[in-house]
């Protein structure tokens, strides 16, 4: 198998068009910032990775999640119901029991508790909960993944791989309501993101997966505070093709982010406006750890506009906008 750790210790940062196989962290040459070596084990514990999956149509928005921290797993799961408003979660904080390979483009993501079993695979979503079900199959075509690692703080370093729209089939059980699910109707996007993070680590992020008033496939991954340095992990992707974005702006109420947003790119592509619907927010002070974290469901309006092209009309595309501090 591949890896993306080179045999001197280092990575190539940067756009990956090509699988890169494991992460290798352990074999990374991670050392302090006046250049002692970190040791197995801290490497081991400050490796950070996480693998979410949402899900979105005219009638809800939902995503579900496994994240690992080293010291701490968490994973969730939630259904919103954008026609009667209600949101339906399960979230669990475990020591043990969840695991997150590291092979981005062949997943394999777990956590198992009492409350809630999750798996995402590279060919779908298995979830149950207390209150809800979800068997989803990842089906063709699929668009260009984003990839892309970037430094991160002084020694550090972020990789992701990021995929929308991704088409789907399979069941969702709320409340004992069981609903079929496929394309184009809905619709999915993946997102698996792994690193050595800065200790005091803020994103905004916003994301979509849609079709377009003239029957075109839209995808859409934009953030800020994360993957800047040299590159950005932003692209949209009209019709399967990939277009990347320059850096992104949110203007935001940091204190109400449940009122409208604005996201804007440097490059003039991106101009539109995100609308809440609702939101789940989890709030974490531990004495070492921390996480404030509010994950918005709702649409996007405005326009697109593609290098060398006409703008592109975007009108209540469903997605996700998110705000997100932490301290790792």
């Amino acid at each position: 198998m591949d890896t993306l750790i080179r045999d001197d210790g280092t990575l190539p940062y940067g756009y990956h068009h090509n699988p890169v196989g494991e992460l290798n962290f352990l074999d990374f040459d991670l050392r302090t910032a006046f250049g002692s070596r970190r040791s197995s084990l801290y490497k081991r514990v400050k490796f950070n990775r996480f693998n979410f999956v949402g899900f979105m149509a005219d009638e809800f928005l939902a995503g579900v999640a496994v994240v690992d921290l080293g010291l701490i797993k968490n994973g969730f799961a939630y259904h919103f119901d954008r026609k009667t408003g209600v949101l339906t979660e399960t979230s669990v904080l475990t020591p043990f029991r969840a695991t997150i390979r590291p092979t981005p483009d062949t997943p394999m993501s777990r956590i198992n508790t009492s409350s809630l079993a999750l798996t995402i695979s590279e060919t779908g979503v298995d979830c149950r909960t207390d209150t809800f079900s979800l068997k989803a199959e990842f089906t063709a075509p699929h668009p260009a993944p984003l990839r892309v690692a970037s430094r991160t703080g002084y020694r550090g370093w972020t990789y992701t791989d990021k995929r929308s729209p991704v088409s789907v089939k399979g069941t969702f059980s709320v409340n004992g309501t069981t609903t079929e699910i496929a394309s184009p109707h809905v619709l999915a996007l993946t997102d698996w993101s792994a690193g050595y993070m800065r200790r005091n680590t803020f994103w905004s992020w916003a994301s979509s997966a849609a079709v377009l008033a003239d029957g075109r496939p839209f995808g859409m991954n934009l953030a800020a505070g994360v993957n800047e340095t040299g590159f950005t992990e932003n692209m949209i992707w009209i019709d399967g093709a990939p277009v990347h974005i320059g850096p992104v702006h949110f203007d935001y109420r940091d204190n109400d982010t449940t009122t409208p947003w604005r996201i804007t790119s440097m490059d003039g592509i991106i101009d539109l406006t995100f609308t809440p619907e609702g939101h789940r927010e989890e709030k974490v002070n531990a004495l070492v750890m921390g996480s404030l974290f509010t994950q918005l469901c709702g649409s996007f309006t405005g326009t697109v506009t593609p290098p060398g092209a006409d703008p592109v009309p975007v009108t209540n595309a469903p997605g996700f906008c998110e705000d997100h501090f932490a301290r790792w």
